[in-house]
C-alpha cells in the first residue's frame, strides 16, 4: 500500500503541475483536514473543495514549477520535500522555495496534509529529527 501512496503524491503533484484540479482532487478525501506552516496567512483548511481551491490559488500566484526534490515512504504517511520555482504572477519576481509535505493517507485517499517551511520540522513532525 505504501508504494501506492508514493505513486499518488507523484500523480498528484503532475497534476498540479498542469492545473488539472480534478485529477488532483480525486485523491484526497472530501474531508481532508490540511495544517499549513505557521508562518502562512491561512493556517487550516477543511475539505476537497477548499484544499483544491487553496492550492489552485497558491499555483495561480506562484506558478507551477514545483518538482519534487525527495521522498520518504512512512507507511501510511508520505513525507515529500518540494523545490518551487515560484513566479510571482501580479509582480514578475522570480525566487526559489522549499517546501516539506506530510501526506497521511486512508484507503488511497489523503486525508491529513500537513505543510512546513522548514525541512527540519517536517522532520521532527514524522520523528526523524529532534
Amino acid at each position: 500500500m505504501s508504494q501506492e501512496n508514493v505513486e499518488i503524491v507523484r500523480k498528484n503533484n503532475d497534476a498540479f503541475r498542469r492545473g488539472d484540479w480534478e485529477a488532483l482532487g480525486a485523491n484526497i478525501d472530501p474531508d481532508v483536514f490540511a495544517r499549513v506552516d505557521p508562518n502562512w496567512p491561512e493556517q487550516c483548511i477543511y475539505g476537497r473543495d477548499a484544499l483544491v481551491a487553496f492550492l489552485r490559488g497558491v499555483g495561480e500566484s506562484m506558478g507551477p514549477d514545483i518538482r519534487i526534490e525527495e521522498m520518504m515512504d512512512l507507511g501510511d504517511r508520505v513525507l515529500v520535500r518540494f523545490r518551487w520555482h515560484a513566479r510571482g504572477s501580479q509582480s514578475g519576481v522570480e525566487g526559489e522555495q522549499t517546501v516539506s509535505e506530510i501526506s497521511t493517507f486512508r484507503d488511497g485517499r489523503v486525508v491529513f496534509i500537513e505543510y512546513f517551511l522548514e525541512h527540519e520540522q517536517a522532520l521532527k513532525a514524522v520523528g526523524l529529527a529532534e
